[in-house]
C-alpha cells in the first residue's frame, strides 16, 4: 500500500468511522504526533458537524429519550408528564403520584375506565406497559385515545404527530376505542411493540420493549 493510498484511507476512516480511523492512524500514519492530533481533531469535528446536520448525532452518541434506553417507573412518570404538558396541557392526564413497584409490578388509575399497569425486570427497568380501557361513551373513548397517544409519544419521542397517528391507525384505534367484538392488532416502532386486544367489552393496549 503506497503512502498516498494509506493517507487517503486514514482520512476517510477518520471522517466516517473515527475509532477505526484513529487505530489506522496509530499504525500507519507517516505524520508526526502533533500533525496526527490536528488531523484527528479536524476529522472528528467534521464527523460531529455532519451528523448534527443530518440529525444522526443522538443515534451515534446515545440518547436518553424514550423507551429505547430503558426507564424506571419514576423516569417514565416524569417523561409521560412532560409529554402531557407539551402535547395536551388542558386535558389533565398527568401521573400525579410516584409509581410504586410491588412484586415487579406497578399501576396507576387515570380514571375509573382508564388504568395503567407496568412490569419491571430485576434491575427495576420497565419491560412492559399496559393500558386497560372500558369506555362506555364518546368522552371516555376520547380520553383513552389521548392517554394512548401520550404513551406512544413518551416511549417513541422521535415520532411526530403524523407518525403517532399511524401507530393508532395500525391498531384501528384512531377514531375511537371500540370494545365491541374480539380482535388483536399489532405494530412495531423501533424497539417498541404495540398491540391492542379486545374481548368481553374490555380493551387492553400493550407497549412491550423488545430484545430485553
Amino acid at each position: 500500500m503506497t503512502s498516498y493510498i494509506k493517507t487517503a484511507a486514514m482520512l476517510t476512516l477518520c471522517i466516517f468511522i473515527p475509532p477505526l480511523g484513529w487505530l489506522f492512524m496509530y499504525k500507519y500514519s507517516t505524520f508526526d504526533k502533533k500533525a496526527n492530533f490536528v488531523l484527528a481533531a479536524a476529522c472528528f469535528a467534521f464527523f460531529i458537524y455532519a451528523n448534527i446536520s443530518a440529525g444522526n448525532l443522538e443515534n451515534i452518541l446515545g440518547s436518553d429519550k424514550g423507551f429505547e434506553q430503558s426507564l424506571t417507573p419514576e423516569e417514565f412518570r416524569k417523561k409521560f408528564n412532560a409529554s402531557a404538558q407539551r402535547l395536551a396541557p388542558n386535558l389533565g392526564l398527568t401521573i400525579d403520584k410516584p409509581l410504586e413497584v410491588e412484586k415487579k409490578n406497578f399501576s396507576y388509575e387515570f380514571t375509573h375506565k382508564v388504568k395503567l399497569s407496568g412490569a419491571v425486570n430485576v434491575g427495576g427497568q420497565i419491560t412492559e406497559l399496559k393500558i386497560f380501557m372500558e369506555p362506555t361513551n364518546q368522552d371516555e373513548s376520547f380520553q383513552a385515545i389521548n392517554v394512548l397517544g401520550l404513551l406512544i409519544a413518551t416511549l417513541n419521542p422521535e415520532l411526530d404527530a403524523e407518525d403517532r397517528g399511524e401507530v393508532m391507525r395500525d391498531l384501528r384505534m384512531l377514531k375511537q376505542v371500540s370494545t365491541e367484538g374480539t380482535y388483536d392488532w399489532t405494530t412495531t416502532r423501533g424497539r417498541i411493540k404495540y398491540s391492542v386486544h379486545a374481548e368481553y367489552g374490555k380493551s387492553t393496549f400493550t407497549a412491550e420493549l423488545l430484545n430485553i
